[in-house]
């Protein structure tokens, strides 16, 4: 045996670098590859993560009623993000309160020609804190839906039976169209009986023809104007 000189042992490493070049070559792709796919996952999760931010406000975007009153026949009223679409919104008034043997009665109204608007104003009004710790929110709407020609309307008694009813008729007979009416009652404790009709219909009455929304209100603002052209 003889030890291999130094141009031996440089032709070896030689040898052994050039068999070892192609699976140097093949692990450095390797690890190209996974860098490349770990920026394209960071990436998309930045994508992902920027979409998240930018739908999550309609997402979570909802309302709901919890009524301050269920055991008087309240229920809960979920709205979704639609009812905040501002495109929807429309003026809304409030009538003066009124109490008879300490229950509370207030009217409130808006126009409304779609039920984006209905649930819109439904929304904005159970969303008052004063509106929303009533013992019952009853109310009616009615308007013309053009697209479809027909006639829309509906009511909720929120618990007081048969108060809804009455107010849609109260629309009906009044001749209000494109109106919306809610009356809120603050109950005292003490029963009113049928009294307590009387005063929902008084409230949404006394509202509706000062905002000259009834045909009864129509008819007296046209008698003075032609009263007055006669003078």
């Amino acid at each position: 045996w003889e030890p291999c000189s130094e141009g031996c042992i440089y032709q070896w490493a030689e040898h052994f670098r050039e068999a070892l070049r192609p699976l140097l070559d093949e692990l450095a792709s390797r690890a190209a590859v996974a860098a490349a796919e770990a920026e394209e996952l960071q990436v998309a999760a930045a994508v992902a993560a920027a979409e998240v931010v930018e739908t999550k406000p309609q997402e979570v975007r909802s309302f709901t009623y919890q009524p301050a009153n269920p055991q008087y026949g309240q229920r809960q009223r979920h709205f979704d993000s639609t009812s905040f679409d501002n495109g929807n919104a429309v003026a809304m008034h409030h009538g003066e309160p009124f109490t008879d043997r300490k229950s509370t009665f207030q009217a409130h109204a808006a126009k409304v020609c779609n039920q984006g608007q209905v649930q819109w104003v439904l929304r904005e009004m159970l969303s008052d804190r004063k509106i929303a710790a009533a013992t019952h929110n009853i109310f009616a709407y009615r308007f013309f839906d053009d697209s479809r020609g027909v006639q829309v309307a509906d009511n909720d008694d929120d618990g007081e039976d048969g108060a809804g009813s009455k107010l849609a008729q109260l629309l009906s007979l009044s001749g209000c169209e494109g109106v919306l009416v809610m009356v809120s009652r603050w109950y005292g404790g003490i029963h009113l009986g049928a009294d307590r009709f009387k005063h929902i219909n008084r409230a949404a009455s006394t509202l509706l023809d000062g905002l000259g929304w009834t045909g009864r209100s129509r008819g007296a603002q046209g008698g003075a104007k032609s009263g007055g052209s006669r003078k």
